[in-house]
């Protein structure tokens, strides 16, 4: 691979990846929703719109934090291999 198609590949993966991490913070953000709604339905009246809130936030956090862990695990690969064909040069 060229200097020029590197820098080409290095700028998308670091595009995914600003994408990808506001991704994670959603999925993590609507997981505190889902735990802050259980909690305080637990402490006081468990409504049926609280138990909506918590489980949808706790669904689809989920569906949006599963594809982010795994693109982080493939962001962070590709990068050790490009630092390791750096330093193989």
């Amino acid at each position: 691979m060229t200097i020029g198609e590197h820098d080409h590949v290095a700028a998308k993966r670091d595009r995914i990846d600003r994408w990808n991490k506001m991704a994670s913070r959603t999925g993590y953000g609507l997981y505190a929703v889902s735990i802050a709604t259980f909690f305080v339905g637990l402490s006081g009246r468990f409504t049926g719109a609280m138990h909506f809130v918590s489980g949808a936030a706790l669904v689809v956090g989920s569906v949006i934090l599963a594809p982010s862990i795994v693109i982080t695990y493939g962001i962070r690969a590709a990068r050790r291999e490009d630092a390791a064909e750096r330093g193989a040069k």
